[in-house]
């Protein structure tokens, strides 16, 4: 009997390094090549501009004439107002192709992209909470108007952008002025960093709501109202570039619909309020080097 429970603990022992030794290795790209471009001549724009990460095979990981801070803000998943010091990283651009390892998904890009940034351009950072002008997702007056979630995943729809997530989430569509959220076992503070992600702004979830959910939300593709206004007497710009926002004010609201403010609060039973003090967690960059380690 006890040989045997020694033969099982040696067992489980085996299973659980190789199971640890294949999470560890989704850290890390299988193989991974960068090329810097050569230095642009003439106008450009400084800081995010370049690529896009490209996934389109699920294989690999690409991005062609990507700066380091298109490659900084994907690592880590930062909004525009995280990143203040992403002009500093300068405006030289890459040729990246890494291979993602067999068993690893694109949820495990991120970790992978941020031992590469470490790697090759000795990339060392650390986060900072600043408060700073933004919303706070509250409950509207009526109460909330959410499904509680059977915690079952759903189907995942098309999405923007690659990046898989845990709790089904199946993403954002834009289009044609339009936008659409949907996702399932989500919290509000998943919300909330959706809302964030549209308006550019940071977004705090004090609704005090402590289950999970299954969200469908529709709202047209500008942030503020088609009076001019952010709905709670805002400020700042009217949308995120990369989600549909922006631009000038439709000139009827019968083309368009609601904005994601009168949208959370007729369809979610929820009301973003504006605050002056809202909580935006900043990355601060200790260092990084212009040119990689070679391949």
């Amino acid at each position: 009997m006890v040989k045997l429970m020694l033969r099982l603990l040696i067992v489980l022992s085996i299973l659980m390094a190789n199971a640890f030794a294949q999470t560890a290795a989704k850290k890390e790209f299988e193989v991974a090549s960068i090329r810097a471009n050569p230095p642009q001549t003439g106008f450009h724009f400084g800081g995010d501009a370049g690529g896009k990460p490209d996934m389109s095979n699920p294989g690999m990981f690409r991005c062609s004439g990507c700066t380091l801070a298109t490659l900084v803000r994907t690592a880590f998943n930062l909004q525009k107002y995280q990143f203040p010091g992403q002009a500093a990283l300068g405006t030289g651009t890459f040729e990246v192709s890494a291979k993602i390892p067999d068993g690893a998904t694109t949820a495990d890009v991120p970790a992978m992209l941020q031992s590469l940034l470490k790697e090759r351009f000795a990339f060392a950072s650390h986060y900072q909470e600043k408060a700073m002008r933004g919303y706070h997702l509250t409950v509207a007056k009526g109460g909330p108007k959410l499904k509680e979630s059977d915690g079952e995943a759903r189907p995942a729809a098309p999405s923007r952008g690659w990046q898989e997530q845990g709790h089904a989430h199946t993403g954002t569509v834009n289009f044609g002025g339009q936008s659409t959220f949907r996702a399932s076992n989500q919290t509000t503070a998943d919300l909330a960093q959706i809302v964030s992600e549209q308006l550019g702004v940071p977004v705090d979830d004090q609704t005090n709501l402590k289950g999970k959910y299954d969200i469908a939300l529709n709202w047209t593709g500008t942030a503020a109202p088609s009076s001019g206004g952010h709905g709670e007497g805002g400020f700042g710009g009217a949308g995120h570039g990369d989600h549909g926002g922006g631009g000038a004010p439709p000139a009827r609201r019968e083309e368009t619909g609601a904005t994601i403010f009168e949208a959370l609060q007729s369809q979610l039973g929820l009301k973003l309020v504006q605050a002056d003090q809202a909580t935006a967690r900043i990355l601060i960059v200790d260092h990084a080097e212009r040119v990689p380690t070679a391949n």
